[in-house]
């Protein structure tokens, strides 16, 4: 029975992680923004899950990972190379990934990144070979504007990695 509690429960905190970083992707890439109440509840939820499931020096590393990409990202959001959203979304994806699975997280973060990046400045650039090709929808209407703008929702990449690289680990 208790077994079966603890599986509903970390059910649960997997199911909060989903949501929030889905939310945040396309929160994302609909308005450039991601909401500090996404943010907020990864870390907190993290707290709760760390208390009840981790060894105190676990978590002390998974905090420390946290602070390392913290460190790093806001250094390039000082550079203007990133936004804010984004720094504090790995950062709180990189609490959960811990030093287990962070550099998958950055790895597919950066490839995916790399991707959209590419997949934006190929629009922004031969727009008028591909637009007549492209069918008319809300999302492609999107990545053109976005291309358009000059604008990366790089939320996207993090957060798609983040599904990957964490989103399977809570029932292992």
């Amino acid at each position: 029975m208790l077994t079966c509690v603890v599986k509903m429960v970390l059910v649960g905190f997997q199911a909060l992680f989903l949501f929030c970083v889905c939310y945040a992707v396309v929160a994302d890439f609909r308005s450039l923004l991601i909401p500090n109440w996404i943010t907020v509840t990864l870390g907190a939820a993290f707290v709760v899950f760390a208390l009840l499931y981790l060894e105190p020096m676990t978590a002390i590393w998974h905090v420390v990972v946290a602070l390392a990409v913290f460190c790093l990202t806001a250094t390039f959001f000082a550079v203007n190379w990133i936004g804010g959203g984004d720094v504090k979304l790995l950062t709180a994806t990189a609490l959960w990934a811990g030093p287990q699975h962070v550099a998958n997280l950055l790895l597919m973060m950066s490839a995916l990144g790399f991707v959209l990046a590419m997949v934006l400045m190929g629009l922004r650039t031969h727009d008028t070979f591909i637009a007549p090709w492209l069918p008319d929808n809300m999302f492609l209407s999107r990545l053109q504007t976005l291309a358009k703008q000059g604008q990366c929702p790089y939320g996207v990449a993090i957060g798609v990695a983040a599904l990957i690289a964490v989103g399977n680990t809570f029932l292992q």
